[in-house]
């Protein structure tokens, strides 16, 4: 697939270089050449992506992506919103393999255990019982799989996020890999090292779902949509407020799970600060006597410096590979550190994707309910304002809440969600005169 990749390169390389070529051979050193020797141009570096594609061994789907790739880039380059494609070398950071699923798709019932390249083993029918908790849905929700790449079996395990939608057809799957290379340490008993480079691996499937039963007449009524984001306390944070032509509002909160997995977030970042503070002090505590040459300047700035001044100075005392007080205390930090960061890392992902999952089955919730919703406390690109970011309790205590919260992003998925369900969406526009 990279061979493939560069050779498409090097032919858009030898484009540009015979249409650099024909506008120097322009009498006038304005002129451009002709639409006929541009339609010539452009047909003959067709042509030749054509037969690369042919000549190369990558399967039809992954052929297909790389193509794909290659010509979005080229249209970002023309457009002027980046630079052309170049070749790539070096070790691998990221790594695609797909499948597509033709005659209309792969029936979704098949995936489990009967297609040849890619199956996954079932879940347990009560995987996804609104009775159970979400912990004891991702329990069960645990499966494993094939995917067939070259004719290799590549087996993964998986957790399933919902359910597969019933009568639905698979027309894609793709088995995504990236090379992460986190910012860490973990001390041992000889020492300690940095941590090192890992790959993350994701399942993605596009699939065709039959429409849902139901018109826009079985929609009851119009409900006006301000979007906001208040912090009432530390277990009630709100997103949004409905209001239908009753006068009857209804304030949307976020779940107290998913509150509860951001305090514990909170709660790591603390501790990590905590542990920095703890740990300058420590070096502080070194007498300047006892201070490796070369760092007394470091020691001395020690009262201001984060986590970055640390991580050079940690670095510096190893490259010298001089024992020395301060080197086991800057071992701890980083070691102790990187532990709580990674896992604050972790329980923000797993409450931002809960949070989005959460979004998504309410906006379906309301524009099933709806006819049509007027979107309000929103800015001219149908972002809500900071006007509308507000709290009871003090803006420094919603500030760690916003990135939580993102009402733009309930209002993202409520824009596609009233395109699958023919709900129509405004958004009400403040007029401001000077």
């Amino acid at each position: 697939m990279r061979t493939l990749w560069n050779q498409l390169v090097a032919a858009f390389t030898q484009r540009q270089l015979a249409y650099h070529n024909a506008v120097a051979a322009e009498p006038h050193a304005s002129a451009k050449p002709s639409s006929l020797a541009l339609r010539q141009l452009q047909q003959s570096f067709l042509k030749t992506t054509e037969e690369v594609s042919k000549a190369s061994p990558v399967t039809w789907s992954n052929k297909q992506f790389v193509t794909t790739q290659v010509f979005a880039a080229l249209t970002r380059y023309f457009k002027k919103q980046g630079d052309p494609p170049r070749p790539r070398h070096g070790e691998f950071r990221e790594l695609h393999f797909h499948h597509r699923f033709t005659e209309g798709g792969l029936p979704i019932e098949r995936i489990f255990g009967h297609s040849q390249r890619l199956s996954l083993v079932p879940v347990a029918p009560e995987t996804f019982s609104p009775e159970l908790s979400q912990r004891q849905q991702k329990r069960l929700a645990r499966t494993s799989g094939v995917f067939q790449v070259n004719g290799c079996a590549v087996k993964f395990n998986t957790i399933l996020h919902r359910p597969f939608p019933s009568n639905a057809y698979l027309k894609a799957a793709a088995l995504i890999g990236k090379r992460t290379a986190p910012h860490g340490y973990h001390e041992d008993s000889t020492g300690g090292h940095a941590t090192p480079p890992r790959w993350q691996w994701s399942l993605q499937l596009t699939l065709e779902i039959p429409p849902l039963q139901h018109s826009v007449q079985e929609h009851k009524t119009t409900a006006a949509l301000q979007i906001r984001s208040e912090l009432i306390d530390e277990r009630h944070v709100s997103f949004a407020l409905v209001t239908d032509p009753t006068g009857r509002e209804e304030m949307l909160f976020l779940p107290e799970e998913i509150l509860d997995a951001w305090h514990h977030k909170l709660s790591l970042q603390r501790q990590a600060h905590q542990l920095l503070e703890v740990t300058r002090q420590q070096l502080q505590d070194i007498p300047p006597a006892k201070q490796p040459p070369g760092t007394h300047q470091r020691f001395a700035h020690l009262n201001v410096a984060r986590a970055p001044s640390l991580w050079r100075l940690l670095h510096t005392l190893e490259d010298e590979g001089a024992a020395h007080g301060a080197l086991p205390i800057l071992r701890h930090w980083a070691s102790s550190s990187t532990k709580l960061l990674r896992e604050a890392r972790g329980v923000e992902q797993h409450s931002l994707g809960h949070r989005d999952w959460y979004y998504h089955n309410v906006a379906h919730q309301l524009c099933h309910r709806y006819k049509q919703i007027v979107i309000s406390g929103s800015g001219p690109e149908g972002t809500p304002t900071q006007e509308h970011l507000h709290t009871a309790s003090g803006p420094e205590k919603l500030r760690r809440y916003q990135q939580l919260a993102a009402p733009a992003r309930f209002l993202s998925f409520l824009q596609q969600a009233a395109g699958k369900t023919g709900t129509t969406v405004e958004e009400e526009r403040q007029v401001t005169s000077r």
